[in-house]
Order: C-alpha cells, then sequence, then structure tokens
C-alpha cells in the first residue's frame, strides 16, 4: 500500500471497523481497475475508428488522385488537339489573305 492509501484506510479505521475500512478500500481498487479497464477499451474502440477514418481517407486520396491523372491525360489531349486546329485555322487566314492579295494586285 502506498502512504495515501494508508492514511486514507487510517481515517476510515477511525470512522469504521478495520474490516469496514478495507473493503472500502478494496472497493475504490476495484473501481478504480474497472475504471482504467473501461478508459482501455474506449480508447482502443476511438483508435479503431480513429484507423477507419483514416483508411478511408486514404482510400478517398488514391481514388482521387487516379482522377486527377485521367485529368491531366484529358488536358493533354486536349491542348493537343486545340493547337492541331489552330494551325489548320492559321493555314487557312494565310490562304484567305493571299488570295486577297493577289486579286487585289491583279486589278
Amino acid at each position: 500500500m502506498s502512504t495515501l492509501e494508508l492514511k486514507v484506510y487510517e481515517i476510515f479505521k477511525s470512522k469504521f471497523s478495520e474490516q469496514e475500512a478495507a473493503t472500502v478500500i478494496e472497493y475504490f481498487e476495484v473501481k478504480a481497475k474497472e475504471v482504467i479497464e473501461e478508459k482501455g477499451q474506449s480508447y482502443q474502440s476511438l483508435q479503431n475508428k480513429d484507423m477507419e477514418i483514416l483508411r478511408n481517407e486514404m482510400h478517398n486520396l488514391f481514388a482521387t488522385k487516379k482522377d486527377i491523372a485521367s485529368l491531366e491525360v484529358k488536358i493533354v489531349e486536349t491542348k493537343s488537339e486545340m493547337i492541331k486546329w489552330m494551325f489548320i485555322f492559321w493555314i487557312g487566314q494565310v490562304a484567305v489573305t493571299v488570295g486577297l492579295i493577289m486579286v487585289y494586285l491583279k486589278k
């Protein structure tokens, strides 16, 4: 027993019999152990919930990264298509401009 337990035991012993004081101290020890075990189980339960939340978040993160990668591929494809059509437009503009200059010069 610790010093504090001895002091508490002595206080109870002065009010109650030795047997009653020992019973009260034993009751508090049992209750303390129950509380500690309960807290341990609740901490374990919280830890399991936290791990499950973390797993879900990691899964969502990987899914998001896959989505981003597919979007990047689509953006690159769209960019190359835009560049192709821009060149076609520029060639068309140059042809029309040259044609107008040729018509103007022949007059």
